[in-house]
């Protein structure tokens, strides 16, 4: 079968990745060089599967097992980030509108315009997730959540409500402790007010001798 994708995306992919490898472990302002690498090798895949329909959200079976086995053997990336390649990549095919035969210049203009810097925000987009408020997880932890499914489309809509393992009784113990830390901060917060009014008054009165003199 002839490639799908040519030859010089896999070698853009494996040069991107080796850059990322270097990357690790330098200081932290090189991770955003790092990210820029790997959208860098996201924006040439997408391009190259850009032309490709879509058949229920996903690639047809042959092409992807092209592109898989592309990825690993061309590109000499490992098997979990192939699969991590080929899913967010389609997966943005599916989500984004990019147009067919899309260069990479314009993937990448894509994903800026959605501000998406690095594998992580490409994976949530996606995957339908959104980085959500840390009051909604807490209580999704507590009662539980709505789970995910793909629709024939690949597109990810709302399934079943799945129960948290917490009972009533675990929830009246939550509000318990909350009452007493909620209580134990606001204690908190007036001692450190008192301590800085005291700070002041003695910083002014210090300002009123230094003055006289």
């Amino acid at each position: 079968m002839t490639n799908t994708i040519d030859r010089a995306v896999f070698d853009e992919i494996a040069t991107r990745e080796t850059s990322i490898t270097n990357l690790k472990g330098e200081a932290k302002e090189r991770t955003a060089e790092a990210n820029g690498q790997k959208i860098g090798a996201y924006s040439a895949l997408i391009a190259g599967l850009s032309g490709q329909k879509l058949v229920k959200g996903n690639l047809p079976r042959a092409i992807a097992k092209q592109v898989y086995k592309g990825l690993i053997e061309d590109a000499g990336v490992k098997e979990a980030t192939a699969k991590r390649y080929l899913e967010n990549s389609v997966g943005a095919i599916r989500t984004l509108d990019i147009p067919t035969q899309a260069t990479p210049a314009l993937v990448k203009a894509i994903l800026d315009s959605e501000n998406i810097d690095s594998e992580n925000k490409l994976a949530k987009l996606v995957s339908g997730e959104t980085d959500k408020d840390p009051m909604q997880t807490m209580a999704e932890a507590l009662v539980g959540k709505f789970t995910s499914r793909k629709d024939d489309d690949g597109n990810r809509v709302q399934g079943v409500f799945k129960p948290s393992k917490y009972e009533q009784e675990d929830w009246d113990r939550f509000e318990d402790a909350m009452r007493e830390l909620k209580a134990a901060r606001a204690a908190a917060s007036d001692a450190a007010r008192q301590a800085e009014i005291e700070a002041q008054k003695a910083n002014d009165m210090a300002n009123e001798v230094f003055n006289s003199l």
